[in-house]
C-alpha cells in the first residue's frame, strides 16, 4: 500500500530561501506550485524562456515556487538549479516530497535523509509499479510500451530530449511512464480499470500514461501546504497544469490555474473538472508567465478567489 499523508518537516536552521520568504511583506503568503511540461516549460522544445523572467522575479521577492511534475528527481534538479529555484519539490505525479535540509525551522517527522533532502515517500517502489503494469498488461493481452523496457536513446527519439535528459528521465522511484503498443481507447480504458482494481493509479501525461501507486500529486501538495501553514497562517496556495495528470494538484490549492495546452487537455476534460479554475488565454510558458504576473500584482483578488474556494 502507498505511504499515508504525513505532516513532514525539516529539522534545522531556516535557509536564506525559507527566511526570506517567512519575513517578507506580502500579504497574502503565496506559494506557487507548478507542473512542468506544457506549463512553464514548452511542451515540444522544453525551453522555459517565456517565463524565464517572472521565474527571475519569483526568486527575487522570495516567493516559494514549488515544481510538481511527473518527471524525477534528477530531471527536476536539472530544472530548477539553473533558474536558482531552492524550495522543495515533487517528483514522479506525488511519489515524493523532496525538502530541502533546513527549509522549515522546526522538528521533522516521517522522512528519509537523502543527499540534503529530507524525503517524504508517498508513492510505491517503481519495482512493484512496474510489476503491476506487466502483470495487468499480461492478464488482459493488452500489450505496452513501458521506459523499463526502453534504452535511453528510445526515450530520447520518442520525447525529444537529448540522451542526457533522456537518462535522467529513466532514473525512475515511482512511476512509469508508457503506451499501447497499439494506441486503443477500449484497451486504454480497460487496462487503466485493472490497474485501479489492484491500487494503483492510472494518469494521462502529456505523452504517455503514468501508473503509480495510489498517491498522486495532491497527496503531496496537501502535506506541503501544511508545512507552510506552520510559518504562516494566511497562506494562499496557488496551482498550475495542463493535463488530467495535474488535476489532482489543481483540486488541492486555494487557487487553480490551468494553462491552455491543445496536447495535454485535447478534449477540454480538466477544463470542465475545474470549472472555477482560471484559464490562461495563451498556451505554455507564455500562458504561464501571465498567470503567475497577475498573481504577483493583484494580491487583493488572490485572497478573493481563494476564500470563495475554501470551506
Amino acid at each position: 500500500m502507498a505511504r499515508p499523508a504525513r505532516s513532514c518537516v525539516s529539522r534545522g536552521a531556516a535557509g536564506p530561501e525559507r527566511a526570506r520568504w517567512a519575513v517578507g511583506a506580502r500579504r497574502p503568503h503565496v506559494v506557487i506550485v507548478s507542473d512542468l511540461d506544457g506549463t512553464l516549460l514548452d511542451h515540444a522544445t522544453y525551453a522555459a524562456d517565456p517565463a524565464s523572467p517572472v521565474v527571475a522575479r519569483l526568486v527575487a521577492e522570495g516567493v516559494p515556487l514549488v515544481l510538481c511534475s511527473s518527471k524525477t528527481r534528477a530531471e527536476i534538479e536539472a530544472i530548477r538549479n539553473p533558474l536558482r529555484i531552492r524550495h522543495p519539490f515533487i517528483v514522479e505525479n506525488g511519489g515524493a516530497l523532496f525538502l530541502p535540509a533546513g527549509y522549515f525551522p522546526f522538528p521533522i517527522d516521517g522522512t528519509r535523509e537523502a543527499d540534503g533532502y529530507h524525503v517524504a515517500e508517498f508513492g510505491l517502489p517503481y519495482r512493484q509499479v512496474v510489476a503491476g503494469l506487466l502483470e495487468a498488461s499480461g492478464r488482459l493481452g493488452i500489450p505496452v510500451v513501458g521506459f523499463h523496457g526502453m534504452s535511453v536513446e528510445e526515450v530520447a527519439r520518442e520525447t525529444g530530449l537529448s540522451l542526457e535528459q533522456a537518462r535522467a528521465a529513466k532514473a525512475r522511484a515511482y512511476d512509469e511512464p508508457f503506451r499501447l503498443s497499439v494506441e486503443d481507447a477500449d484497451h486504454e480504458g480497460r487496462l487503466c480499470r485493472a490497474l485501479e482494481a489492484a491500487g494503483l493509479r492510472c494518469v494521462r501525461g502529456g505523452r504517455f500514461l503514468h501508473v503509480t501507486g495510489a498517491a498522486d500529486k495532491g497527496t503531496a501538495v496537501t502535506a506541503l501546504a501544511q508545512l507552510y501553514r506552520r510559518v504562516h497562517e494566511d497562506v494562499v496556495t496557488v496551482g498550475l497544469g495542463d493535463g488530467m495528470n495535474d488535476l489532482s494538484l489543481l483540486g488541492a490549492v486555494d487557487v487553480p490555474i490551468i494553462v491552455r495546452n491543445r496536447a495535454a487537455d485535447p478534449a477540454g476534460d480538466l477544463i470542465r473538472s475545474l470549472p472555477d479554475a482560471r484559464v490562461t488565454d495563451l498556451e505554455g510558458p507564455a500562458g504561464w508567465a501571465a498567470a503567475v504576473r497577475a498573481v504577483l500584482d493583484a494580491p487583493d483578488r488572490l485572497a478573493a478567489d481563494a476564500g470563495r474556494r475554501r470551506p
